[in-house]
């Protein structure tokens, strides 16, 4: 049995991905990294393994993206994330031709040609703003589960504006909105719309091009996706499992090897 292995090793969640010389997905796990960058990868490794019915020697080769790339030690080799994520969302849908990562703490807009090359990309990876992590702090401080805030969100009836660019204010300034009189719902929304225009910065710097696949932990959010599509007036694609697309690519990466 000849299989290949992506496995991407983000801050927040680790994905394995394996896949067989017919680019079938054989074997997927998922699993919270939880500050310990081996002992995630060697869980998915192996329950990954388990799903596929083989062995470690079965692996022909692994690639290894993300964070915590440089640490997972059975990968053959490691490869960026723009580059992984590149590849996967092109196989899950050829007309990508602009991918958004919205992860635990940063953010990428990676523009694709026609061959499923990588034109351009920008990245945040300075700033909770424009992140998941910014959505967590929005959770905590309305005493909310992550689940809640799109349904939320989709209640809102009056438009408002965060306007500072730094997640810690911005969080100041939320407060303060819902000790002046405004709902929670509102809130929600205008921090929802924040994220879509940070991120927006970097969809303008690398451009536009249809068709736009949203990824990562943040895609989830339906209150996020809304606020993309409003701003970019279009319908954003969704792969069925949005957490997967970097392993994917990654798994698809190490067959080419």
């Amino acid at each position: 049995m000849s299989l290949y292995g992506g496995i991407d090793s983000g801050s927040s969640t680790t994905e394995m991905v394996v896949v067989d010389e017919g680019k079938r997905i054989v074997g997927y796990q998922r699993t919270l990294t939880g500050g310990d960058i081996r002992s995630a990868g060697e869980e998915v490794l192996r329950r990954s393994l388990e799903e596929a019915g083989a062995s470690l020697e079965d692996l022909r080769c692994v690639v290894a993206t993300g964070y915590g790339r440089k640490s997972v030690s059975f990968a053959h080799r490691s490869v960026t994330e723009i580059t992984c994520y590149a590849a996967g969302a092109r196989f899950l849908d050829p007309l990508v031709a602009t991918v958004i990562d919205i992860g635990g703490q940063d953010s990428k807009v990676v523009s694709i040609d026609d061959e499923g090359r990588v034109l351009d990309f920008a990245m945040n990876d300075k700033c909770a703003a424009g992140t998941g992590r910014f959505l967590e702090m929005l959770a905590r401080t309305f005493k909310l589960d992550l689940e809640d805030l799109g349904e939320l969100s989709a209640k809102s009836r009056k438009p408002l504006k965060i306007s500072s660019i730094c997640a810690v204010f911005a969080e100041s300034e939320m407060i303060s909105l819902f000790s002046g009189g405004e709902s929670k719902e509102d809130i929600i929304r205008a921090a929802h719309r924040a994220v879509a225009e940070r991120v927006g910065n970097l969809l303008h710097r690398v451009g536009v091009r249809e068709k736009v696949m949203f990824c990562g932990g943040v895609a989830r959010n339906g209150g996020v996706v809304r606020q993309f599509e409003e701003m970019l007036g279009m319908e954003m694609a969704l792969p069925e499992d949005v957490d997967r697309v970097g392993a994917l690519g990654a798994a698809l990466l190490a067959l080419k090897s």
